[in-house]
C-alpha cells in the first residue's frame, strides 16, 4: 500500500529531485538532501526505507508528469509547431539561464550515472523519456503529422533536446539550444 504524502515527504523528494539534477545520482548523498529539505533525518528513512536508491526513484518519477506537462501546455499554447518548438525550446534555455547553467534534464545526470547498475533507476529513468515522447507525438500529431511519423519525429527531438541541454551546461550558453530550433523545424517541415 503506497504511502500518505507528506509535506515531509515533498521536501525531502523535492530536494533529491533538484540535487540530482544538479550533480547525478552519486554525488548526491542522503546527508545532503536532509539539510537542504530541512525535514528530520527520521522522515527521509521513514519515509524512503530502501534509502537513496528508493529516493532517487521517487525524484525520477516526479519529473515525468512535470515535463510531459510542460511539453504539452507549450503544445497547447501554440498555434503553429513553430512557435511550439520556439516556446519549449526557449522554456529549456531560459531553465538553464536561470540555474546558471547547473540544471539541465532531470533525467541526463541519473541515466548517465546510475543506468543500467540500478534496475529501479533504469525503470523509472525509462518511464521518463517514454512519457515525454508520447507528449511529443501527440503534439506532432495534432498539428497534423501521421503517427507513426510522429513517433520518429518525437525520438529525434528528444535527442536534440536533450543534447542541446547538455551542450549548453558545458558552453555555458543557451546558443546550442536556439541552434536547435531551426534544425528541429526543418525535420517537422519535411513530412516525408
Amino acid at each position: 500500500m503506497p504511502r500518505p504524502k507528506s509535506d515531509s515527504r515533498d521536501k525531502i523528494v523535492d530536494s533529491a529531485r533538484k540535487l540530482l539534477r544538479r550533480q547525478g545520482y552519486h554525488a548526491t548523498g542522503l546527508a545532503q538532501v536532509i539539510e537542504d529539505s530541512g525535514a528530520p533525518r527520521g522522515s527521509l528513512y521513514f519515509l524512503f526505507p530502501g534509502g537513496k536508491e528508493e529516493l532517487a526513484v521517487a525524484g525520477v518519477r516526479e519529473c515525468i508528469g512535470e515535463w510531459a506537462d510542460l511539453i504539452r501546455q507549450a503544445r497547447e499554447a501554440s498555434p503553429t509547431p513553430e512557435e511550439w518548438i520556439a516556446l519549449m525550446c526557449t522554456g529549456f534555455a531560459d531553465q538553464l539561464r536561470d540555474s546558471d547553467f547547473t540544471e539541465g534534464c532531470p533525467i541526463t545526470t541519473v541515466v548517465l550515472d546510475s543506468v543500467p547498475a540500478s534496475a529501479p533507476l533504469t525503470t523509472a529513468c525509462r518511464d521518463a523519456y517514454s512519457a515525454w515522447l508520447t507528449a511529443l507525438a501527440e503534439g506532432l500529431v495534432s498539428y497534423g503529422i501521421e503517427q507513426e511519423r510522429a513517433d520518429d519525429l518525437a525520438m529525434l527531438m528528444l535527442v536534440c533536446l536533450e543534447g542541446a541541454m547538455v551542450l549548453c551546461r558545458a558552453f555555458q550558453s543557451t546558443d546550442p539550444m536556439e541552434r536547435v530550433i531551426p534544425q528541429v523545424l526543418a525535420l517537422i517541415e519535411n513530412r516525408s
